[in-house]
Protein backbone atom coordinates (compact mmCIF):
# COMPACT_ATOMS: atom_id res chain seq x y z
CA UNK A 1 0.00 0.00 0.00
CA UNK A 2 1.38 3.38 -0.95
CA UNK A 3 1.38 6.37 1.37
CA UNK A 4 0.31 9.85 0.31
CA UNK A 5 1.62 13.03 1.86
CA UNK A 6 -0.65 16.07 1.79
CA UNK A 7 1.28 18.79 -0.09
CA UNK A 8 -0.32 21.51 2.04
CA UNK A 9 0.09 20.17 5.59
CA UNK A 10 2.24 17.05 5.39
CA UNK A 11 -0.49 14.67 6.67
CA UNK A 12 0.60 11.12 5.90
CA UNK A 13 -1.95 8.36 5.24
CA UNK A 14 -2.58 5.43 2.93
CA UNK A 15 -3.19 6.62 -0.60
CA UNK A 16 -6.80 6.62 -1.84
CA UNK A 17 -8.66 7.36 -5.04
CA UNK A 18 -11.14 9.52 -3.15
CA UNK A 19 -12.00 12.95 -4.60
CA UNK A 20 -10.20 16.12 -3.60
CA UNK A 21 -11.17 19.77 -3.64
CA UNK A 22 -11.61 21.67 -6.91
CA UNK A 23 -8.97 24.34 -6.19
CA UNK A 24 -7.45 23.74 -2.78
CA UNK A 25 -4.50 21.34 -2.52
CA UNK A 26 -5.17 18.66 0.11
CA UNK A 27 -4.36 15.03 -0.55
CA UNK A 28 -7.39 12.78 -0.97
CA UNK A 29 -6.85 11.28 2.50
CA UNK A 30 -6.54 14.70 4.15
CA UNK A 31 -9.65 15.97 2.36
CA UNK A 32 -11.61 12.86 3.40
CA UNK A 33 -10.61 13.27 7.06
CA UNK A 34 -11.62 16.95 6.96
CA UNK A 35 -14.98 15.83 5.56
CA UNK A 36 -15.43 13.45 8.49
CA UNK A 37 -14.66 16.25 10.95
CA UNK A 38 -17.15 18.51 9.17
CA UNK A 39 -19.79 15.78 9.36
CA UNK A 40 -19.23 15.62 13.12
CA UNK A 41 -19.58 19.41 13.38
CA UNK A 42 -22.77 19.51 11.32
CA UNK A 43 -24.36 16.69 13.32
CA UNK A 44 -23.74 18.13 16.80
CA UNK A 45 -24.18 21.76 17.86
CA UNK A 46 -21.50 21.43 20.55
CA UNK A 47 -18.94 20.54 17.89
CA UNK A 48 -20.31 23.11 15.45
CA UNK A 49 -19.31 26.03 17.69
CA UNK A 50 -15.76 25.59 16.31
CA UNK A 51 -16.81 25.44 12.67
CA UNK A 52 -15.93 28.99 11.59
CA UNK A 53 -12.44 28.77 13.09
CA UNK A 54 -11.81 25.30 11.64
CA UNK A 55 -12.94 26.37 8.18
CA UNK A 56 -10.69 29.43 8.17
CA UNK A 57 -7.70 27.42 9.40
CA UNK A 58 -8.13 24.46 7.04
CA UNK A 59 -8.73 26.68 4.03
CA UNK A 60 -5.80 28.94 4.90
CA UNK A 61 -3.53 25.94 5.20
CA UNK A 62 -4.73 24.12 2.08
CA UNK A 63 -5.34 26.91 -0.47
CA UNK A 64 -1.82 26.83 -1.84
CA UNK A 65 -2.42 26.49 -5.58
CA UNK A 66 -2.06 29.13 -8.29
CA UNK A 67 -5.80 29.15 -9.11
CA UNK A 68 -7.46 32.54 -8.54
CA UNK A 69 -9.98 30.90 -6.22
CA UNK A 70 -7.18 29.41 -4.12
CA UNK A 71 -5.47 32.81 -3.88
CA UNK A 72 -8.76 34.40 -2.86
CA UNK A 73 -9.40 31.64 -0.34
CA UNK A 74 -6.05 31.96 1.36
CA UNK A 75 -6.32 35.74 1.66
CA UNK A 76 -9.80 35.83 3.10
CA UNK A 77 -9.38 32.85 5.44
CA UNK A 78 -6.09 34.17 6.80
CA UNK A 79 -7.91 37.46 7.33
CA UNK A 80 -10.58 35.54 9.27
CA UNK A 81 -7.89 34.07 11.53
CA UNK A 82 -6.25 37.46 12.08
CA UNK A 83 -9.60 39.03 12.88
CA UNK A 84 -10.33 36.25 15.37
CA UNK A 85 -6.96 36.05 17.13
CA UNK A 86 -5.56 39.57 16.80
CA UNK A 87 -8.70 41.69 16.81
CA UNK A 88 -11.12 39.59 18.88
CA UNK A 89 -13.79 39.71 16.16
CA UNK A 90 -16.65 37.22 16.53
CA UNK A 91 -17.92 34.62 14.05
CA UNK A 92 -20.86 36.57 12.54
CA UNK A 93 -18.69 39.65 12.03
CA UNK A 94 -16.01 37.52 10.38
CA UNK A 95 -18.58 36.02 8.01
CA UNK A 96 -19.72 39.52 7.00
CA UNK A 97 -16.10 40.51 6.41
CA UNK A 98 -15.41 37.37 4.34
CA UNK A 99 -18.42 38.01 2.10
CA UNK A 100 -17.28 41.58 1.46
CA UNK A 101 -13.63 40.61 0.94
CA UNK A 102 -14.55 37.82 -1.49
CA UNK A 103 -15.99 40.38 -3.92
CA UNK A 104 -12.54 41.88 -4.44
CA UNK A 105 -10.38 40.74 -7.32
CA UNK A 106 -6.87 41.64 -6.18
CA UNK A 107 -5.52 38.48 -4.58
CA UNK A 108 -1.85 38.09 -5.52
CA UNK A 109 -0.10 34.78 -5.10
CA UNK A 110 1.61 34.43 -1.74
CA UNK A 111 4.28 31.93 -0.83
CA UNK A 112 3.15 29.05 1.35
CA UNK A 113 5.31 27.84 4.20
CA UNK A 114 6.74 24.35 3.78
CA UNK A 115 4.51 21.78 5.47
CA UNK A 116 6.17 19.70 8.16
CA UNK A 117 3.30 17.41 9.20
CA UNK A 118 3.10 18.85 12.71
CA UNK A 119 -0.24 20.63 12.20
CA UNK A 120 -2.86 18.49 10.49
CA UNK A 121 -6.57 17.72 10.62
CA UNK A 122 -5.64 14.44 12.34
CA UNK A 123 -5.32 16.12 15.75
CA UNK A 124 -8.88 17.43 15.45
CA UNK A 125 -10.23 14.14 14.13
CA UNK A 126 -8.83 12.38 17.23
CA UNK A 127 -10.74 14.61 19.68
CA UNK A 128 -12.93 12.51 21.94
CA UNK A 129 -15.64 15.04 22.77
CA UNK A 130 -16.83 18.54 21.89
CA UNK A 131 -14.58 20.28 24.43
CA UNK A 132 -11.50 18.42 23.18
CA UNK A 133 -12.60 19.24 19.63
CA UNK A 134 -12.83 22.96 20.43
CA UNK A 135 -9.44 22.90 22.11
CA UNK A 136 -7.86 21.00 19.19
CA UNK A 137 -9.40 23.42 16.66
CA UNK A 138 -8.08 26.40 18.60
CA UNK A 139 -4.57 24.92 18.78
CA UNK A 140 -4.65 23.99 15.09
CA UNK A 141 -5.92 27.40 13.96
CA UNK A 142 -3.41 29.36 16.02
CA UNK A 143 -0.55 27.24 14.61
CA UNK A 144 -1.80 27.68 11.04
CA UNK A 145 -1.90 31.44 11.60
CA UNK A 146 1.63 31.37 13.01
CA UNK A 147 2.90 29.46 9.94
CA UNK A 148 1.70 32.35 7.78
CA UNK A 149 3.25 35.09 9.93
CA UNK A 150 5.40 36.25 7.01
CA UNK A 151 2.19 37.26 5.17
CA UNK A 152 0.38 38.97 8.06
CA UNK A 153 1.24 42.53 6.88
CA UNK A 154 -0.22 41.82 3.43
CA UNK A 155 -3.37 40.31 4.96
CA UNK A 156 -3.67 43.20 7.42
CA UNK A 157 -3.60 45.57 4.43
CA UNK A 158 -6.48 43.61 2.86
CA UNK A 159 -8.45 43.88 6.10
CA UNK A 160 -7.90 47.63 6.23
CA UNK A 161 -8.97 48.06 2.56
CA UNK A 162 -12.14 46.04 3.02
CA UNK A 163 -13.11 47.76 6.26
CA UNK A 164 -12.77 51.30 4.84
Amino acid sequence: MSISICPACGFSAPDTDDPTHAYMSPSAACWAMYGEVLAREFSDADYYRSHRLLTDAYCAQHSIGPDRRARQSIHIHLAGLILHYHDGVSGPEIVRFLKTAARRSDFPRISAPAPDGSVTIEQIYAAGNADEHASAVDAYASKVLAFWEHEHPRIRALIEKVMQ
